[in-house]
């Protein structure tokens, strides 16, 4: 017997696709698409410039192509919506949900009278299961139809899957469904800008709007750009000069796990930080060391070679650097169930890092 026949909460709460659907290929101009875009030559949505990202390595090429950090905003009346997606293989990971690897997430949003912005959870779109990585070698995409609330025109954010390459999104919706733009990020407020590891990528998040960075959006309503590379953060000139590129109102610089040893961090931290500086002389920069301290001996001189870097800019007078000693990112009580498996955050482990994130945001006076 399975376990769906004795308890119908497990069966997947889906439509089968209808007939008389609108369809909507993203990017499409009724929706906001922010953290990607769509690169027509590479068929796919990306995080940085193919070119630049093949200059990096070929690692952060391939990441590349994973739309971490990726959200859609947009309004609807519909009382139902689909999403069909198709990828090159679908990502399976022991340590991860399906939905928080390859999945996408609906959230409503709720725009209160004093501005404040109010979420409820409205639907997920699952990928189908895989016995093994052999089974999901690609090509892949899967569709799946949900039910929503209705009832007159909503507000919706659409979070991408954190490890799945995308490469083409098409979402549904009844042929009399109005769609519309959704909520804007503020205006005032610049997009964060985060470089760093598998952990800043998202994993081991359960959903795609569980990482660190998605909780800070949706507490400030400002817009972000995910550059974390699962295990391919290690500071390459090609990167620190994209970095520099952009124009963020805070750059998050939290690779020090990525870095295989204390040394190579030494070598590059300090020099990422001045090549970005040069471009950006006032922008606030926060220095992040590594979250998994308790399980990593090496820890407290990785520490240190993030905090010299700190150190350094204050005696110089600079007064836009912070640091977040990693140490203390999951707290002080039940740090064990912070992680799935001694490194990577779970959703407890990226809501107490957001926390610590946010809380240092707020002293940087942008927020």
């Amino acid at each position: 017997m399975k376990i769906e026949e004795i308890y119908p909460d497990f069966r997947e709460k889906s439509l089968t696709l209808t007939d008389g659907q609108k369809l909507y290929r993203i990017p499409d101009e009724n929706f906001d698409l922010y953290g990607v875009f769509y690169d027509t030559a590479a068929g796919r949505f990306l995080r940085m410039p193919g070119s630049v990202a093949e200059k990096v390595s070929p690692n952060v090429a391939l990441l590349n192509g994973y739309p971490a950090g990726g959200r859609i905003r947009f309004s609807t009346d519909a009382d139902r919506m689909s999403v069909t997606v198709s990828f090159d293989q679908s990502a399976v990971y022991c340590h991860m949900t399906a939905l928080g690897s390859g999945g996408f997430l609906l959230l409503e949003e709720k725009e209160g009278e004093d501005g404040r912005i109010s979420y409820r959870l409205a639907a997920h779109f699952i990928p189908g299961h895989y016995a093994n990585a052999a089974e999901a070698s690609g090509p892949h995409g899967y569709s799946v139809e949900k039910y929503l609330a209705g009832g007159g025109m909503k507000n919706y954010i659409l979070y991408m899957p954190t490890y799945n390459d995308v490469r083409e999104l098409v979402l549904g919706f009844p042929d009399a469904a109005r769609i519309g733009h959704g909520l804007k990020y503020r205006e005032d407020v610049k997009p964060i800008l985060y470089y760093g590891s598998s952990i800043t990528e998202g994993g081991c998040s359960s959903r795609p709007d569980l990482p660190y960075q998605c909780f800070v959006s949706r507490w400030t309503n400002t817009d972000f750009i995910n550059l974390g590379f699962s295990g391919s953060a290690l500071a390459e000139d090609a990167m620190a000069e994209y970095l520099a590129s952009l124009d963020p109102s805070v750059f998050v610089c939290d690779y020090d796990h990525n870095a295989p040893n204390a040394g190579h961090l030494r070598n590059t931290h300090g020099k990422l930080f001045k090549t970005f500086r040069k471009k950006h002389p006032d922008t606030p920069v926060i220095f992040m060391s590594k979250p998994d301290f308790d399980n990593d001996p090496t820890a407290p001189e990785r520490r240190a070679v993030v905090k010299d870097t700190y150190d350094k800019a204050v005696s110089e007078n600079d007064k836009n650097v912070y640091f977040i000693d990693g140490e203390t990112l999951f707290g002080k009580t039940d740090r064990e169930c912070c992680t799935v498996d001694g490194t990577h955050p779970n959703d407890i482990g990226f809501l107490r890092m957001a926390e610590a994130v946010f809380a240092k945001l707020k002293e940087t006076g942008i927020l």
